[in-house]
């Protein structure tokens, strides 16, 4: 990677929506400080009523990977994303989206496959009416040994 590239700061507004928290004071500017890594994820959208079966990729080529969920979220975020078919009235709302993160990861992380059933029954309804997807990150990672 470029040395130029590396720790450069770069600047982004966002709202307190964006954050998913109220704002404590409202009067006051603010700003976040964050640290991150990037990890290569693989991304997934999944439209409701879907069975999805993650598996290791690499499984074939004999190396073993365990499946670990980055951020899993269920809900609407746009007009386009699994509207095929669907009635205008089911795809309006765009703000409708939770993080079902801690339920996907509970059903899949350390294994090296698992089902994921995107419904209300399972991941609970965050907008009544609403048809919704998931979208989901996650990456195989080397079942470490212990010495």
């Amino acid at each position: 990677q470029n040395k130029e590239n590396q720790n450069q700061t770069k600047t982004y507004e966002l709202s307190m929506k964006e954050l998913h928290t109220s704002d404590p004071c409202p009067t006051v500017s603010k700003y976040l400080e964050t640290d991150y890594i990037c990890v290569r994820a693989t991304h997934k959208t999944i439209c409701e009523g879907s069975t999805k079966h993650l598996v290791d990729e690499n499984i074939s080529a004999g190396r073993r990977q365990l499946i670990f969920i980055l951020g899993a979220y269920f809900g609407r975020q746009d007009k386009k994303t699994c509207s095929k078919g669907r009635p205008e009235s089911e795809i309006q709302n765009c703000d409708c989206s939770k993080s079902v993160t801690d339920i996907v990861a509970h059903n899949c992380n350390g294994g090296n496959s698992c089902n994921i059933e995107v419904s209300t029954k399972v991941l609970t309804d965050p907008c009544t009416g609403t048809y919704k997807y998931l979208e989901l990150a996650y990456e195989c990672q080397s079942k470490k040994t212990s010495p």
